[in-house]
């Protein structure tokens, strides 16, 4: 039992002692918010976490870090100036890879349309060559033969004779 309550004592000094460090910290700001804003900022913080991360203090938070990124409140003084060169920038990077990966696809589309006109020529040709097999004087008397048909050829000496 007295092995069981040194435990219990250790572990609420080391609670008491992981408390006291963390009232101690120091939390450094930078200058990009004025006095108002952090410190409602840090009470929304410390209400969202008190109340388990709740809905709407989750969306302010991405309400706040988008606003951050949007309005240039994440850029330091020097380069505050240049965050529309930085937006040009990103946009055009955007579009680049956009009209690449439309550039592939297009190519993709144009390789399976000529591989596919490939094969059609492909049975033209085919085609061809059966309807030329399938009249060819010898494949016609055949078939006449099969009906019980004689053809008959014509002389150079024979007439035709019109009606």
């Amino acid at each position: 039992m007295r092995q069981h309550d040194d435990i219990e004592s250790n572990d609420t000094m080391h609670d008491e002692e992981l408390e006291s460090r963390i009232r101690r910290e120091v939390i450094i700001v930078d200058d990009i918010l004025n006095d108002n804003e952090e410190e409602g900022f840090y009470d929304e913080e410390h209400e969202a976490h008190e109340s388990g991360e709740s809905g709407e203090a989750q969306s302010k938070k991405r309400e706040h870090t988008w606003m951050l990124f949007t309005t240039g409140g994440i850029l330091t003084e020097g380069t505050r100036r240049l965050s529309r060169y930085f937006i040009a920038i990103a946009i055009m990077c955007f579009l680049s890879i956009f009209l690449t990966f439309m550039s592939l696809n297009a190519d993709r589309e144009y390789r399976r349309r000529e591989k596919y006109a490939t094969v059609l020529y492909e049975r033209s040709v085919l085609k061809e060559e059966l309807r030329y097999s399938l009249s060819s004087k010898k494949a016609i008397t055949e078939r006449l033969k099969s009906h019980n048909i004689t053809l008959v050829d014509l002389s150079k000496d024979s007439r035709l004779v019109e009606k």
